[in-house]
């Protein structure tokens, strides 16, 4: 007996020593190591693999002629595999209201300004297959609710009188009395459907529907567009029907919901929690089409991570369980309208030309707060990748490889937007780097 215990003690002595030993060789414990904001802290994957998404979004407009050759796509397609990135999102149906793909229900996109190209291929169709061929999965990207460039008045609903009064209305300065249809405005990126009426419904989802009954080998479809354009707009008088049915409030004078002077009106708040559901219902009938055809098609969004201004828009981006604070802005049952449960990915739009909180001190907008502060929101009803705009980085190859570590880091996956500023600017590296950071 005296010789076993002897024995399992001068075992157990020789694994404490090992333990001892190899903590020690890698030098000095740094306690402070968390705070260096530049020094990866995560093992990553031992064997070099990614095992989270990493994404590149590729934008219709930005790329449009860069795509008019099979060629020029393979050639990309590998540079996108060499750096480390495993998906893409394609835009095949952008705000311009064409398509990018094979459609019996949208005109083809082949002129876009002073741009045209003739493909007699299919551009998603390609996409696919030599995504495939190299590994990368595919999400095909639509505008929801986009379908015209207003500035030079080009698009789906200049060309279809069925769209006329059907896109969203601004009240000019607050001034009930100047209501102004955006197809008719300049300063506006889309012209935007008005998405509270059942045929703008009807007729998104039905695109959505053929999307994913033709290509049942892309990973998902995302959303992108999908919301109010701004917080003065939907005031048309469809809407403001739409909202008094919703409610049960008679609006007498559309200053009751925002003043003359900008302010919150008595049925604000009740408008807000509108908007939001209206937004909320269309996600959530999209994703029903979606699942009816291809149940493992995944669903995903991309809006803005700044959370608290979202609500001018519709966008509820957070769990029915986070229940904000009732205000001059949230109803008490606000919280209803969240639509992170219908989707399967949320892709957080961390957006800002800061990446580390110590550069923007006292404000929300940093990378870094964005991708730390995401699931008190979300609160694990969908899977939630971080993305960034690298168009803001510019050459700073330093700002870029510490934005991609964050956001793989700290969230689900990564998402970079997009092509042609990462090419542009040959921020190729500076992406692999970052990644690196993280996988090692």
């Amino acid at each position: 007996m005296d010789y076993l215990r002897m024995k399992k003690y001068l075992s157990l002595l020789c694994v404490i020593l090992c333990i001892v030993s190899a903590g020690c060789s890698g030098g000095n414990n740094n306690t402070n190591e968390e705070e260096k904001p530049n020094i990866p802290v995560n093992p990553g994957n031992p064997e070099g693999e990614i095992n989270k998404p990493v994404q590149l979004w590729i934008d219709a407009h930005a790329n449009f002629s860069r795509f008019e050759s099979k060629a020029n796509i393979t050639i990309y397609l590998e540079k996108i595999k060499e750096t480390g990135f495993n998906e893409i999102y394609v835009d095949v149906k952008p705000g311009i209201g064409y398509a990018l793909y094979d459609s019996d229900i949208l005109p083809p996109l082949t002129q876009w300004g002073a741009e045209t190209v003739h493909r007699d291929w299919d551009y998603l169709g390609f996409f696919i297959e030599e995504a495939e061929r190299l590994g990368i999965r595919v999400i095909a990207s639509i505008s929801t609710l986009g379908f015209g460039v207003a500035g030079k008045q080009e698009g789906l609903i200049y060309d279809d009188p069925r769209w006329d009064g059907k896109t969203q209305m601004e009240m000019v300065g607050n001034d009930p009395g100047h209501i102004v249809d955006m197809r008719t405005q300049t300063g506006v990126d889309a012209a935007m459907l008005n998405p509270c009426l059942t045929e703008v419904q009807t007729f998104v989802i039905s695109i959505v529907e053929e999307i994913a009954t033709k290509y049942p080998k892309l990973k998902g479809i995302c959303l992108d567009y999908c919301r109010w354009y701004g917080g003065n707009y939907g005031f048309g008088d469809a809407t403001m029907a739409a909202f008094e049915a919703y409610s049960g409030e008679r609006v007498t004078n559309r200053n009751d919901i925002i003043t003359a002077t900008g302010g919150i009106g008595p049925l604000y708040k009740k408008w807000i929690e509108f908007r939001a559901q209206t937004i909320t219902n269309l996600v959530t009938n999209i994703r029903s089409a979606i699942k009816a055809i291809r149940p493992e098609m995944e669903l995903h969004l991309w809006a803005s991570a700044h959370w608290t201004s979202r609500y001018s828009v519709g966008q509820n981006w957070a769990s029915t369980k986070y229940v904000p604070t009732p205000s001059g802005i949230y109803t008490d049952t606000y919280s209803k309208t969240g639509f992170a449960d219908q989707l399967d990915v949320f892709s957080l739009g961390a957006y800002s030309e800061y990446v580390w909180k110590s550069e923007n001190p006292g404000s929300e907008w940093s990378v870094e707060n964005f991708v730390t502060t995401w699931s008190r929101y979300t609160l694990g009803d969908c899977k939630v990748y971080g993305s960034i705009g690298s168009y803001a980085y510019g050459a700073n190859n330093a700002a870029i490889s510490d934005a991609v570590y964050l956001c793989l880091k700290n969230t689900d996956g990564l998402m970079v937007f997009e092509l042609s500023h990462v090419s542009n600017n040959n921020q190729w590296e500076a992406i692999k780097e970052g990644i690196g950071r993280v996988i090692k």
